[in-house]
Parts: C-alpha cells; structure tokens; sequence
C-alpha cells in the first residue's frame, strides 16, 4: 500500500552530532573526521543500496568526495552549537521497482534541491532481512547549511538588514549599538519552502503512479487538511520497527497502538452519530408533516378534489363513465390509504417516499462496500496462502546469485506475496485469518443487500404514483381558479 512520509531535521554540533559521523552512517562508509580526530566506520551497515554525491554547476568538483565535503563543511563552521545540514529522509513506494524510485528521488532531488544550489548527499536504503519483514526502501539526503558563493566558496548563513529611521539612518539601542534584523541568505529551513516540497513529492509519485497504470496516490496533507477524523501515528524508523518485531515495547510502538485504538473509538463514534443523526433527520420530517397537516385547508383540497372529479367526467362522457369512475375510486384509495388531507400532504408524502428510497441506495452501498472489503481479504488471503512457499524458498537461499536469480524468476508471485503480507498484517499481526467467518458475514451482507434491493421498487413506485397524482390534482385545481379570474374580469 503506497504511503507517504517526508521529514527534515537538522545534525547539529548543540545536539551533540557531527556531519561526517551522519553522513558515513547514511552512505555506509568509513570516513575520516579530521575536526574531531575520529574514524566513523559503517561499512558493516546492510541495507545501503546506492550513495552519490549529486552537485550544483558552480560546485567545486573536489565535493564529489564525501570526506572531503564533510570535513570541509565541519571546519567552516567555528561556533561550538553550530547547525551543520538538513537531513531530509522521505519514503520510497513499494509498487515501484528500486530503479524506477531511484529515477523519481533524483529526479526530484535536481529539480528541488540541486537547482537551488544545494549539495545534495544521497542514500538509498533498503533494509529488510527478515520473513515477516514489509519493505521500507527510502532515501536520506544530507545538505550543507550554509550556502555555496557562485565562485563555489562557502558563503554565510544569514546577512544583517539594519533597522532605519524615517531620514535613512541606523537606529541605536540603549547599549548605543546599531539595531538589526538578522536574514537568512537561503528559504532552504522556511516552513513554507518544506511543504511546497512536500507536495512536489507527492506530485512526483503521483505522476509515476499515473503513467504506470497503478491506482494507488498519495497525499502530502495531514489527516486534518484532507478532513479526515483521525490522528495521524509516527513514523517509527527501522531501529523501532527491530525492537518492536522482538517484542521490545517501544515508546513510539506504544503510542501508535494507542493512536490506533483512538481512531478505532473515532470511528465508532462517529458510526452512532451517524445513526442518531438519521433518527433525527426522520423525526424532523414526522414533524413537519405533521405541523402541514394541521395548516392545511382541508376545504381547498377537497374542491380541488371535486374540481378534478368534474374534469375527469367530462373528458370521459359519451359511455366512457366507467372509466373517471376507476380513476377517482383509485385517487380515493390512494388518499384513505396514505392518510392524504391536502395538496402539501400530497407533496410531503412524495418527499418521504424519494427519502426513504434514497436512504435505502445508501444502506445498499454501504452494504456493498463491505461486500467488496470482505472479498478483498479472502482474496489477499489466498495470494499469502498461495505465495508464502516462494516466499519462504527465496529467503532460505543464502548464494546472492541464486537468490537473484530466484527473484527475477518468481517476481510476481514474490510481489503478490508482499502486497499480501502489507494489506492483512496491520489488522491480522499473527497472519491468522479467519476466512471462514469473514465468508459467512460476507454472506449476510449479500442476504441483507438482496433484502433492500426488493423493497426499493415500492419506495420508487409509490413517489412515482404520488406525484402523478399530485400533478393531475392540482393542475386541474389551478386551470379551474384561472378560469374563474377570466370570467370575473369580463
């Protein structure tokens, strides 16, 4: 299942970080860090599928050299809290293949970061070596804060812009030292910056998505931007994820599982709300019906009623008299049977019928939907009953050329397998599924659906039936009152 998550932080020297250190434990690399006298080695670390150093045009070409880079942009900085870089991680999608998300993040990565003049440090990850495993491939980025000069030396973080009076001159402060306003040089850390590349993320993915005929997208929005009623959980990050799958509790594990029943109740919630509120609606409806009824003028409707008797009769004279007379009978059937007293009854009974039949599309839908939502787990179901044996034989295989082999040769079921695993794990952990029970509440969802199906043609037909009747009632009310006006004016 496609999901989204971009985040940037800052490796700063307060918080006790070095930048060679953050940059070979993303590259999985052995650096030498001369400011601090260290060797950070992690060429031991799995999981780092491609690091590379990507440059703008008036960049030195000696920044292709991480070590260099990073020991550089630790000297330059002289202040003991200095902020080093931005460490952006953002996930890639496992509908798409490592080299297609590869393409998209340094596609992405040109267009947003390097076209601003940013040194971009790039890393893709894929860890992931166990059997209950979900794929996590992502990619870190680690940016030099401080801006490069268009003759590629460092440049400064931020300039002052002093602050004037009305005849252009400096305004002083009580210690008589000029007041300023210190600018930043770049939008690189503005908030407004990271969200429009938050979105272009989202566009990027999206777009890939489209051109490949996937169906799934992405939203770079919060749950309360995309007015959805929920808490939104962490991001747990790889180390969680180990410590989780071990059994370790987790601070972040446990507050996801606590967001998790949160948004259960939300849902609950809002379900009983949901059936007060229709409740409410229906009795709102009796009331208004009710307070018409009593309004009414029932002498205008029963002259409208004689008013249509009369024109029946005499459209259909000449020993056609039978049939007005089974008209009126089946008028005056329609209004003892449905308690009809005046034209708005009349209207107000059409409106309860149209109502009620479109209540019943909408439980019908929602029927439907769970209806398909059952068939897509017995269906995942079947793909990880099916799938998990090539599963089980890929990992077994410890020859990196054989377990390739293996995998390009049962991609599909591999990929099944995943797809599986990533829709049912969330809600079924121990992978038990009882498809035997979700086929029987399948069943009595389509019993129920087949129940409202054959009760919506009665609703249909009764609305129908009201407002011809309706219609014929007062249409021959009103071309009675026009001819009475006529003949009064004469």
């Amino acid at each position: 299942m496609a999901s989204y998550h971009f985040h940037v932080s800052q490796v700063s020297r307060g918080a006790g970080q070095s930048a060679s250190a953050s940059a070979a434990y993303r590259a999985g690399e052995k650096l030498n860090d001369t400011y601090y006298g260290e060797v950070h080695d992690y060429t031991r670390k799995g999981g780092v599928i491609m690091p590379e150093i990507i440059l703008p045009q008036h960049a030195p070409e000696r920044f292709v050299d991480r070590e260099t880079l990073w020991n550089e942009v630790e000297h330059v900085e002289k202040h003991p809290k200095a902020q080093l870089a931005y460490s952006f991680d953002f996930a890639l999608q496992n509908e798409l293949s490592i080299d297609e998300n590869i393409r998209i993040a340094k596609e992405f990565i040109m267009e947003n970061f390097v076209s601003r003049g940013m040194i971009c440090d790039m890393a893709v990850h894929q860890p992931g070596k166990d059997l209950n495993d979900i794929p996590n491939p992502h990619v870190h980025v680690l940016v030099p804060m401080r801006p490069l000069n268009p003759d590629g030396t460092w440049g400064d973080k931020q300039h002052r812009e002093y602050i004037l009076d009305e005849n252009g001159n400096r305004v002083k402060g009580p210690d008589g030292k000029d007041l300023f306003n210190a600018v930043k040089n770049t939008d690189w850390g503005d908030p407004e910056t990271l969200e429009v590349w938050r979105e272009n993320w989202a566009k990027k993915v999206n777009e890939t998505f489209a051109e490949k005929g996937i169906a799934a997208r992405i939203d770079h929005r919060s749950f309360v931007d995309q007015g959805l009623d929920m808490l939104p959980q962490i991001h747990e990050g790889p180390v969680v994820r180990a410590m989780e799958k071990k059994g370790i509790k987790t601070e972040k594990g446990e507050w996801n599982r606590f967001v998790k029943a949160i948004n259960n109740a939300i849902r609950r919630i809002l379900g009983k709300l949901k059936s007060v509120l229709d409740d409410i609606e229906e009795l709102r409806k009796i009331e208004a019906e009710e307070k018409a009824a009593a309004q009414a003028n029932h002498k205008e409707f029963w002259d409208a009623i004689k008013e249509y008797e009369t024109d029946i009769r005499q459209k259909y004279t000449y020993g056609h008299g039978l049939v007005a007379s089974k008209k009126m009978i089946r008028l005056y059937e329609f209004i003892n049977m449905n308690h009809i007293s005046s034209l708005d009854d009349f209207k107000d009974f059409t409106k309860t019928m149209y109502d009620r039949a479109y209540k019943l599309r909408h439980e019908m839908r929602d029927l439907n939907d769970k209806i398909k939502k059952c068939d897509e787990v017995i269906r995942y179901a079947d793909h990880y009953k099916k799938y998990v044996p090539y599963y089980r034989e890929w990992y077994k295989i410890s020859n990196p050329k054989k377990k390739e082999a293996y995998y390009e040769t049962h991609r599909e079921e591999l990929s099944l397998y995943h797809c599986a695993v990533r829709e049912l794990k969330p809600k079924y952990p121990d992978m038990k599924i009882p498809v035997k029970a979700i086929m029987k509440k399948r069943d009595e969802y389509k019993a129920e659906y087949s129940r409202l199906s054959c009760r919506l043609p009665e609703y249909d037909k009764a609305a129908k039936q009201a407002f011809a009747l309706q219609k014929q009632v007062a249409d021959a009310h009103r071309e009675r009152v026009q001819r009475r006006v006529i003949e009064r004016s004469r």
